[in-house]
């Protein structure tokens, strides 16, 4: 699948940072080449898996690799399934894996690989059965890698914090205050600065200017919308004040960040 992808696409295509609306899972067999996501390089080797959610931008290296690209619409899985609630959670959730040969996920990934080979070559198209089959081979590979993530029961147990990251997920762009986020809640917001402590190590203050800080990074280098707008659908009443807050967050203007992101419109001035 990721030799299909390359010999599809140009390579500046590819060179480029794209968002995309659709799961991208990338399992490597053969090979070793980096991996840009939401501006973070990820260092792939045979046995390592990316998981590339819907929003998030990401940008494939020059190096060559082999293995299989899962591509999946946010509504393909069984809903109201273990798999499903970890395929849909907002948050990002890039993860890199050695696994060894033979292990769990690279046997789910082969079976996955198998049926949809199976299918294409028989069918073309897939059937409502055959639908099913790879609904439930997906999901097996979710709970796979998700049993090789590191949990955050022990330090969510009441999963408040995750609960606070679906919120933000939904208002970040016009709620830049934490008050707001705990009072919808129903906590004080000193519960939801222990939560969000305990798990993640920041303050819900941090969480919302650190989102806020992604969203303008994505749009800045996947988009030529002027600063203005940017600033705009961010919630900020005026380019000025945007550009002052991601000057202190990232000790850059976003023109500066736009241009070394290889994306610089020409239009914008800070």
């Amino acid at each position: 699948m990721l030799a299909r992808l390359r010999a599809m696409a140009t390579p500046h295509v590819l060179l480029r940072p794209l968002r995309c609306d659709f799961h991208s899972l990338i399992l490597i067999t053969g090979g070793e080449a980096t991996h840009v996501v939401d501006f973070v390089e990820h260092r792939l080797a045979p046995g390592s898996v990316l998981w590339i959610k819907p929003g998030q931008v990401q940008q494939y290296g020059a190096d060559e690799i082999l293995g299989d690209l899962v591509i999946f619409q946010p509504d393909f899985l069984i809903p109201a399934t273990r798999a499903a609630t970890i395929a849909n959670y907002p948050q990002g959730l890039t993860v890199a894996h050695d696994t060894k040969a033979g292990g769990s996920i690279d046997y789910s990934r082969r079976a996955l690989h198998d049926a949809y080979g199976g299918v294409a070559q028989q069918h073309g198209d897939a059937t409502p059965e055959d639908a099913e089959l790879l609904r439930y081979l997906l999901g097996v590979l979710i709970l796979r890698l998700d049993s090789a993530t590191p949990s955050s029961e022990l330090t969510d147990p009441d999963g408040l914090d995750s609960r606070f990251r679906i919120l933000l997920e939904r208002d970040f762009r016009w709620a830049h205050d934490a008050e707001h986020y705990a009072k919808r809640l129903g906590y004080s917001l000193r519960t939801l600065n222990r939560a969000t402590q305990r798990t993640a190590g920041e303050s819900p203050k941090q969480a919302v200017s650190r989102r806020l800080v992604l969203e303008a990074r994505r749009l800045l280098a996947h988009t030529d919308r002027p600063v203005a707008m940017i600033a705009y659908e961010l919630g900020f009443s005026d380019a000025s004040n945007f550009a002052t807050f991601f000057r202190r967050q990232t000790d850059e203007t976003p023109s500066a960040f736009r241009v070394r992101a290889g994306q610089s419109s020409g239009r914008e001035a800070d």
